[in-house]
């Protein structure tokens, strides 16, 4: 009887080892797989963040295009303008050769 006893406290032992395993592995298991979805969470973050600098420069770049292209119109519109041409005044020459105009 005591071999029985002891067969049995060794398959107690066993399956309460098995047990212990298979709850160690599932609990493995689980954190395996939190870890994947908070690294493919942060992956997923990082792409976005990513993709906010991309945007972010671009607009910066359209906005800096922008403000170049209005103070070079603003700079245009402000240039002094220039004094207007004086005519010239006709040659003694020209003067004297061309009829007067209250004769035509």
């Amino acid at each position: 009887m005591a071999k029985k006893q002891k067969d049995t406290t060794l398959q107690d032992r066993a399956k309460a080892l098995i047990a212990e395993v298979e709850a160690l592995a599932k609990r493995l298991r689980g954190d395996l797989r939190q870890r994947a979805e908070a690294f493919a969470v942060v992956r997923q973050m990082e792409r976005a963040a990513g993709q906010l600098r991309k945007r972010a420069a671009a607009a910066a770049g359209q906005v800096e295009r922008y403000a170049h292209r209005v103070r070079t119109e603003l700079e245009k519109g402000v240039a002094k303008k220039a004094a207007p041409k004086r005519k010239k005044a006709a040659s003694r020459r020209r003067a004297a050769a061309a009829p007067p105009a209250a004769a035509l």
